[in-house]
């Protein structure tokens, strides 16, 4: 598995996700650990609630020892994600298998950030009282600069804020413990845990909506800096021009390009519905491909990804659109095959509560005993039923 860090309950964890149902010999296989040091640990987390071991069975044909196959007790832990767009909450239940379980839309009363964070607030309380599963933590992604480190949004521009301490915030309203980070590095997380990446060691994510972020990967490592800045592509190009270009391939610059031009659009859902009739809606989300895809050349020739990851709903659904990305990297990049490294996201139609339930899923499969420690109390695991 490509995802780097982590310690050996980690390795583990991600073996078992990796193959659904695994024996002891396979984990010390797949995570590169002793078996001495497998048993250890899947003692430990089985302990810890998050792995189930079946009753012993005999080996396929009678051949072998009899062994007692583990996997993910996926039916009594989740997550709860909350996703912070430009224009509403989105709060979701998932599993640690990475399955959205179930999500809710909240609109924003305004932008002050105490409103908004206050309704996110009150779905999670109500979602929590209402699940039977154990909650593990509270996952938040948003776009813009976040630093992860401290907790904070510390810039976004659609939102228009500045230094909120999200964490502490939602923490002492929720309860839960808290793990804040910006959306375009959790869904890269997410690809490295459940997706497309999952075997890549150098990774690009592109991120278009309201905000375009990129994140990367390097040896399986999301690269954060210093100063969680990581990402920042506004002035990659350089110059005003360069800035202008980007901003007007964000979704509310498509959308008011589409009301001007007569498009009867709400949102980009139904921009994309009407792609699939009208050119001139295609061609909206061909000239963000042209703008972005001269951004993804660049990132190639700097960093020479196995995978770059495009997260824009229009690059599988309208038709067109992924040509055009395929096409502008050729041309503007050293890569000849543009169509062997890019790719759509694995999450489509659910990236936003997949990089929310993400931002704690990754420090789950990095470090799960320390990530249960912080948790809710361990509740008791029903015996096997072999009936």
């Amino acid at each position: 598995m490509a995802v780097a860090g982590g310690n050996s309950a980690g390795a583990v964890l991600r073996a078992v996700l990796e193959q659904g149902v695994a024996t002891r010999t396979a984990i010390a296989r797949v995570a590169e650990l002793s078996p001495a040091t497998v048993t250890t640990q899947v003692r430990a987390l089985v302990a810890a609630g998050l792995l189930i071991e079946h009753p012993e069975t005999a080996s396929p044909a009678g051949m072998g020892r009899p062994h007692s196959p583990l996997e993910l007790n996926s039916a009594g832990n989740v997550v709860i994600g909350v996703h912070i767009a430009a224009e509403h909450v989105t709060v979701a239940v998932l599993d640690i298998a990475g399955t959205v379980r179930l999500t809710h839309r909240v609109p924003h009363p305004n932008l002050d950030p105490d409103a908004i964070l206050d309704g996110a607030a009150a779905e999670v309380r109500r979602l929590r009282a209402e699940l039977s599963e154990r909650v593990i933590g509270l996952g938040v992604a948003v776009g813009g600069w976040v630093d992860s480190s401290a907790g904070a949004v510390v810039d976004h521009i659609s939102l228009r804020w500045r230094n909120v301490a999200v964490r502490q915030y939602l923490s002492e309203r929720t309860g839960l413990a808290v793990s804040l980070d910006s959306h375009t590095r959790a869904l890269l997380h997410a690809e490295q845990l459940f997706g497309k990446a999952h075997n890549a060691a150098a990774t690009v994510a592109l991120f278009a909506g309201n905000v375009i972020d990129v994140a990367f990967a390097v040896h399986g490592r999301v690269h954060y800096g210093p100063r969680s800045a990581a990402g920042a592509i506004t002035r990659l190009a350089g110059g005003e021009a360069a800035d202008a270009a980007l901003i007007e391939c964000t979704d509310r610059a498509l959308l008011a390009r589409a009301r001007r031009e007569s498009l009867a659009v709400t949102g980009i859902p139904d921009l994309i519905a009407a792609a699939g009739r009208d050119e001139a809606a295609r061609e909206l989300f061909k000239d963000r491909a042209r703008v972005l895809g001269r951004v993804v050349a660049v990132l190639i020739d700097l960093l020479d990804p196995d995978a770059v990851v495009i997260v824009d709903p229009a690059l599988v659904r309208v038709p067109g659109v992924r040509a055009t990305y395929l096409d502008v990297v050729r041309r503007f990049s050293s890569c000849e095959r543009p169509e062997e490294v890019v790719t759509g996201s694995s999450f489509i139609g659910r990236a936003l509560e997949t990089a929310a339930g993400t931002v704690v899923l990754q420090q789950l499969f990095a470090d799960p005993l320390a990530v249960v420690a912080a948790a809710t109390p361990v509740p008791s695991i029903p015996a096997f039923n072999s009936e």
